[in-house]
């Protein structure tokens, strides 16, 4: 939809242009002839539809040829404009609207006629962040952000969502993922993030990240899909805990379906 929006604007701003262009060289062609008429009354008729055309057609070619350009410009403005407003600035990871929105899209699909999982989402949390950022000051904080959102975008699969969602959290979403699925990603993503290479001044700081994840198996909304995670999130805190912990919404799993040990 965003796709189709972003040609119709481009081809009324194009059709705007043309139109305009169109015109002031058609009145200038007129405006030509009618020079040449009142200038020189003996110029036959021929003469004066050629002498319009010559004119109107020398105008409108720079004209078309700019109005192109411009157009072009504008609808890369546009795009420009719409990717930075859908991001986090520091991250380069979707922002929490836009990523909220989208999951509200999948989560609200009609379920598939096997039964299987709508998706899975994760709620990853950065342990440490404000420790980082008072040991080692606020753009070494960033830094781990920074590093840690790469990891995640280069671990989830094509088509996975990744949303920065809080100061300190990150959010992917799944589409399709069970809890075999999703426990492959995550654990992909963990062994990702803490295995960077992060020397805030000079010294080797290990990162870490715990994890609450939500197995969707009906319709439900971002808000509650968000609130069932961060009450999942709250079960990785304590000694030997696991780093992930999952829950499911809406029944999962289904009969049959394998449930990790």
């Amino acid at each position: 939809m965003r796709d189709l929006r972003d040609i119709f604007f481009l081809r009324g701003t194009t059709g705007g242009w043309l139109a305009g262009g169109g015109a002031a060289a058609l009145g200038l062609g007129l405006a030509g002839a009618l020079v040449a008429t009142a200038v020189s009354p003996a110029l036959p008729v021929t003469g004066s539809a050629v002498l319009a055309g010559s004119v109107a057609l020398a105008t409108s070619l720079p004209l078309l040829y700019t109005c192109s350009r411009m157009a072009k410009r504008i609808a890369a403005l546009r795009k420009e404009v719409q990717h930075l407003g859908q991001r986090d600035g520091l991250t380069a990871c979707l922002n929490e609207p836009t990523f909220s929105a989208l999951v509200d899209t999948y989560a609200d699909r009609r379920a598939a006629p096997d039964g299987s999982s709508r998706g899975t989402v994760l709620l990853i949390h950065v342990d440490d962040l404000p420790i980082l950022n008072d040991r080692f000051g606020y753009s070494w904080g960033n830094e781990a952000l920074t590093r840690i959102a790469a990891a995640i975008r280069g671990t989830v699969r094509q088509g996975d969502i990744v949303g920065r969602v809080s100061g300190n959290q990150f959010g992917v979403f799944l589409p399709g993922a069970d809890e075999t699925n999703a426990k492959g990603v995550a654990d992909r993503i963990h062994e990702s993030v803490t295995g960077l290479d992060f020397f805030p001044a000079g010294a080797r700081y290990p990162l870490s990240i715990r994890a609450g994840a939500v197995i969707l198996a009906d319709r439900a909304k971002f808000d509650d899909l968000l609130k069932a995670a961060v009450g999942t999130l709250e079960m990785t805190r304590g000694q030997g805990e696991d780093w992930i912990r999952y829950t499911s919404m809406g029944g999962w799993p289904q009969a049959g379906a394998a449930r990790l040990q």
